[in-house]
């Protein structure tokens, strides 16, 4: 009417369909049931490129079955056609696998310094980094970065990397309990213990040394050492753990393992 009345041609006018929350409710600011400013994914540490992504899929469908886009890419294919007219649900679990793709493809020491403050305010890491702590929480993140979906979320997943005393429960205090794990143990600590270079590649040497002298192989082997290094079942690649949580650290796991089980 404005337009109108000043004797200005009005444009066409357009806008991206309403969002609805995963019950399919219209989104109010009021809604808590899910995050709806941009600044909290800022501040969980998603990637930017990430959410624009996310973003732009709700309502608007490609023409191909890619759904990663560059954002040159986004602007070449957008077009008003393919913009729904029927409301979108954000989809969290969508979001997640959006923010994987890109967390998995992003330079390392780029999620790094993403991650860097969240282990900080968890008092996991020390606010002034040396060049060493700075390469070994480089090597840390790298480890997690093909499950990670946002920044703040390596604080969970490190937390076996800083406890002092390491819990067996549930299904890793049935795997430490095996009868044959008192005779692994005490052949680890003993390979370990005689390492003078803490890398992954000589502590797998090491667990094939373990190996050739109990006789253990395959998960007989693996899920023990693993249970008593991290307390965990499933986790990232073992001799890089072992090498990262540190030689002092995984024989006193390694010999407590070895006392419960026996």
């Amino acid at each position: 009417m404005i337009y109108q009345a000043l004797g200005f041609t009005s444009p066409t006018f357009a806008h991206a369909p309403l969002i609805l929350n995963p019950d399919r409710q219209k989104m109010s600011k009021r809604d808590e049931s899910i995050m709806q400013f941009v600044e909290q994914y800022q501040d969980y540490g998603y990637l930017p490129e990430a959410l624009v992504n996310f973003l732009a899929l709700l309502g608007w469908s490609p023409v191909g079955e890619e759904e990663i886009f560059t954002m040159d890419n986004l602007i070449e294919q957008f077009s008003l056609e393919r913009v729904s007219k029927a409301p979108a649900v954000f989809d969290e679990s969508k979001l997640a696998w959006v923010g994987n793709q890109y967390m998995k493809s992003a330079d390392v020491e780029r999620v790094t310094e993403l991650s860097i403050p969240f282990l900080q305010k968890a008092g996991r890491i020390s606010d002034n980094l040396s060049a060493d702590e700075h390469a070994w929480v480089t090597s840390l993140v790298g480890i997690y970065q093909e499950q990670m979906h946002y920044a703040a979320e390596i604080v969970e997943l490190t937390e076996l990397f800083f406890k002092e005393h390491v819990d067996y429960e549930g299904e890793a205090a049935e795997v430490i309990s095996a009868e044959h794990v008192p005779q692994v143990m005490e052949s680890l600590a003993r390979q370990i213990d005689q390492l003078d270079v803490f890398e992954a590649d000589e502590i797998k040497k090491a667990i094939k040394a373990v190996q050739k002298e109990t006789g253990a192989k395959g998960k007989q082997l693996f899920m023990p050492i693993r249970v008593a290094v991290t307390g965990q079942t499933h986790g990232p690649e073992l001799p890089k753990a072992i090498e990262l949580i540190g030689k002092d650290a995984v024989l006193a796991r390694v010999n407590k393992a070895a006392q419960q089980s026996s």
